[in-house]
């Protein structure tokens, strides 16, 4: 059994910080799609409101609802906007959270490559030292 990676334990911490930022990413890009589902609607909405042939009363109510839907419009524009910087920002931190995660990966690499070569390195010299035996023993020496 080689050496434990002695930053092993750092390491499952950053993966689980990349993991969360990966998830906050998702979630802001989900809320972000909400939001420009919602405004696509409102626009539709907005867009059907007035039909030719309407009376007074109908063209008040109508108005009142253009205002309403143009004030939601103007919320949800201002929604989006902020669900795209909190996308943006999300992004950003799981970008350094890989980043540092994989830094981490590859120094754990470099050290299960030196463990390795010390695993293998050890057993060379084991196989030397029996088939030196082995030799000798053909030979009828004995070791000095």
């Amino acid at each position: 059994m080689g050496r434990l990676f002695s930053l092993e334990g750092l390491l499952r911490l950053r993966k689980l910080q990349e993991d969360q930022a990966a998830g906050q990413v998702s979630t802001a890009r989900a809320r972000a799609a909400a939001v420009a589902a919602r405004k696509k609607f409102a626009e539709n909405s907005l867009a059907t409101l007035i039909s030719p042939g309407i009376d007074s009363e109908q063209l008040r109510w109508t108005a009142a609802a253009r205002a309403s839907s143009a004030s939601t419009l103007a919320e949800l524009d201002a929604l989006e906007s902020e669900w795209a910087l909190r996308m943006e920002d999300a992004r950003q931190r799981h970008a350094a959270a890989h980043s540092k995660a994989v830094g981490l990966e590859k120094l754990e690499a470099r050290h299960n490559a030196a463990v390795e070569s010390e695993s293998l390195h050890a057993e060379q010299v084991a196989l030397d030292e029996i088939s030196a035996r082995a030799w000798r023993a053909a030979r009828g020496e004995r070791r000095s």
